[in-house]
């Protein structure tokens, strides 16, 4: 039986970063024809599903995932990582005719980040889920399904019937998706959404004095808002909080969302309450975006109870 089981990508994600990169008026830039120093890099998992399980199962939670992976030599470094935070891979498929994803990750010197990837043809489907095989877990954790919402119908039928609870934090093309998507929600356990996702969901700028009434209407049982260096709101039906994000010197903001959604369903799963789950997903959040790469920075359940 697992605690927690992840679902959706698993990339491989090459990290750039060099003081050569320079952001003004939104662009990061770097001189045309130009040759330039690298001051770090790193090659090494991504994805919602890979970064969420290992950062489960650094937490002391028993954990796999569910994606789906093409040809690719990269396909090391994907099983490489599982294997070396103990996340079981017996639910990763691979289609041979297509390519796995990846992405070039270029990070400015203040931690911001621009990224440019690389997709397959194919995603996740009905057929690559071996049911009877993952009805006795706690949670179901899914991230993008490249806007398969029919697959995201058929795992939220499954999961109530089989009394297994939902976090749910969609990705853009499922968000291109907004009225089917806003059907579902009132489904989800925990719904976890940045600033701008929530504002694609509600159709409302977050500085509209009716935002957080709209937000309250997604209706699902625990939302999450992040707001990067800002915090993040937490609402429930009853009760709304905030937490400042924990003072820390960014190095690169990738993997913020997944670290601080995995520690808030890990926090639920060993009976916290909502605003201490809240802290773990800050904490979280605040140690990964302290390292290059979504991964390293994960704390274990030693560091983030202390």
């Amino acid at each position: 039986m697992y605690d927690v089981i992840s679902i959706g990508s698993a990339t491989v994600d090459i990290f750039i970063k060099s003081t050569s990169l320079s952001v003004a008026n939104d662009l990061l830039s770097i001189k045309y024809a130009s040759k330039n120093e690298v001051e770090q890099s790193l090659i090494c998992s991504g994805g919602g599903a890979t970064n969420s399980a290992v950062a489960f199962s650094r937490l002391n939670l028993k954990s796999t995932c569910i994606s789906l992976i093409g040809q690719s030599h990269l396909n090391n470094y994907i099983f490489e990582d599982l294997h070396k935070d103990h996340v079981s891979v017996d639910f990763i498929c691979q289609n041979e005719k297509d390519i796995t994803d990846f992405s070039v990750i270029l990070v400015a010197p203040d931690g911001g980040r621009s990224i440019l990837t690389n997709r397959g043809k194919s995603g996740l489907l009905t057929k690559h889920f071996k049911w009877p095989k993952i009805k006795d877990t706690k949670w179901f954790y899914i991230t993008s399904l490249e806007g398969n919402l029919d697959l995201l119908e058929k795992i939220i039928g499954f999961a109530h019937e089989n009394d297994i609870k939902i976090s749910l934090n969609p990705g853009n093309r499922e968000l291109t998706q907004r009225k089917r998507l806003l059907s579902l929600l009132n489904l989800v356990d925990f719904l976890l959404l940045n600033q701008e996702e929530a504002e694609i969901l509600t159709d409302t700028q977050s500085d509209s004095p009716v935002f957080w009434d709209h937000v309250h209407q997604l209706n699902s049982s625990l939302i999450a808002i992040t707001n990067g260096r800002q915090g993040a709101h937490l609402l429930s039906h009853q009760q709304q909080f905030y937490s400042p994000a924990v003072t820390t010197t960014p190095v690169d903001e990738t993997g913020a969302g997944d670290s601080f959604g995995s520690a808030f369903v890990a926090a639920l799963i060993y009976d916290l309450n909502p605003q201490d789950a809240l802290f773990w997903g800050i904490k979280n959040s605040a140690s990964v975006v302290s390292y290059l790469g979504s991964k390293p920075g994960l704390l274990t359940l030693n560091q983030i109870k202390k």
